[in-house]
């Protein structure tokens, strides 16, 4: 054979290896990723989006309807595409609270009018001709400060609950699993805590107890804590807890006083509510300023395990309900388009929050990292 037909088809062959050898490592490449996020109350990631600010955000409803029916924002992920049915808000009592005059009695009359809330709010889901449902709509625009149709639109996407059981108890001890896989917390923690294992800790936390007593609270005459109310912590404007609106309402029983008042109870808002995460409600668990409050089961975990908040879960509130969202016509259609884009979390502190968990498996489930933006 010539000798330069020789010399050709080893630098052909030189050629093919180098091209594979370059396409594989941009293959590789391609596979991972950074996308990062920034701590955010919510009330502020539309504008944030629609500025620039950042690239896409994740939050509860009504924050995600607001930007999509506004036509400023369209939803890549629902949080149900990642988690089908996952708990979101539940109710959390602070422990001591239970010490204090008729502490256990005025606990379980308070989860008796979340049920009745609840109760309410899907029967008037359940006929949007109704009267009710009118006046849910209504609570829920001077609670969120959002117009009608965003709140019509927010309320397709999420669910009213208050039972527990065994799903409930299942999906908490993946939320726990998953902050231990992701370094977030530790076994040794749960060992700190007094919990042997992630099923012993979700047991122990999880108290039915207050669900089971309210089947025989009866409607009380008086106030049974006249001038030592219960102090009451929330979220901002946070549709997935309507049940302590509508519980708090005089409109909702017909009667002219709330469910609350009618199994006799005075209730405030605590120091620090409304709030702008469930960590930072949290941390008026841990100062006793909070009694009772609705937030994420992901940030109740967390801050009891990590800082030992003294805290237990007597109910849940709703599931679903969050997404994320980036702007009409940004040309991201999925979650590696978000490769060294930054994401507005719930916070602070943003790694508490169910929305930052949930994204934050997802993209490591696509090899991406989630990281704070520094």
């Amino acid at each position: 054979m010539d000798k330069k037909v020789i010399i050709a088809i080893v630098l052909a062959a030189i050629i093919v290896v180098g091209v594979a050898s370059a396409a594989l490592l941009l293959s590789k490449e391609d596979k991972g990723g950074t996308v990062k996020y920034l701590a955010m109350a919510p009330k502020d990631m539309k504008a944030a989006l629609t500025t620039d600010q950042v690239d896409a955000y994740i939050a509860w409803e009504p924050y995600v309807s607001d930007s999509v029916v506004g036509r400023v924002g369209e939803v890549l992920v629902w949080t149900e595409d990642i988690m089908p049915n996952h708990p979101c808000c539940v109710l959390v009592l602070r422990t001591e609270f239970l010490s204090g005059t008729n502490g256990l009695e005025l606990a379980q009359r308070f989860v008796k009018a979340h049920i009745e809330a609840t109760k309410w709010m899907n029967d008037a889901l359940a006929d949007k001709e109704s009267q009710n449902y009118t006046k849910l709509v209504d609570m829920a625009v001077g609670f969120t400060s959002r117009n009608a149709s965003v709140i019509k639109a927010a309320f397709e996407h999420l669910e009213y609950r208050y039972e527990m059981g065994s799903s409930f108890d299942s999906a908490l001890e993946q939320f726990t699993d998953m902050y231990i896989d992701l370094n977030m917390t530790t076994s040794a923690k749960l060992g700190d805590r007094g919990y042997t294992s992630v099923a012993d800790f979700v047991d122990r936390y999880v108290n039915e107890s207050f669900l089971e007593a309210a089947g025989g609270i009866a409607p009380s005459a008086t106030i049974l804590n006249p001038g030592s109310p219960i102090k009451l912590g929330y979220l901002l404007g946070d549709l997935h807890q309507m049940a302590q609106v509508v519980a708090q309402s005089s409109t909702a029983t017909g009667t002219g006083k709330s469910f609350l008042e009618t199994y006799g109870l005075e209730v405030e808002d605590a120091v620090g509510a409304p709030f702008a995460s469930g960590g930072a409600e949290m941390d008026g668990f841990s100062a006793g300023t909070v009694d009772i409050g609705y937030l994420g089961a992901p940030p109740s975990i967390l801050k009891h395990l990590n800082g030992g908040t003294g805290t237990t879960i007597i109910a849940q509130a709703n599931i679903e309900g969050s997404g994320l969202v980036v702007a009409a016509d940004s040309g991201i259609n999925s979650l590696r388009d978000l490769v060294n884009k930054t994401v507005a979390v719930p916070g602070p502190p943003a790694e508490t929050s169910i929305q930052f968990l949930l994204l934050k498996i997802e993209l490591e489930r696509q090899g991406l990292e989630f990281v704070v933006k520094t």
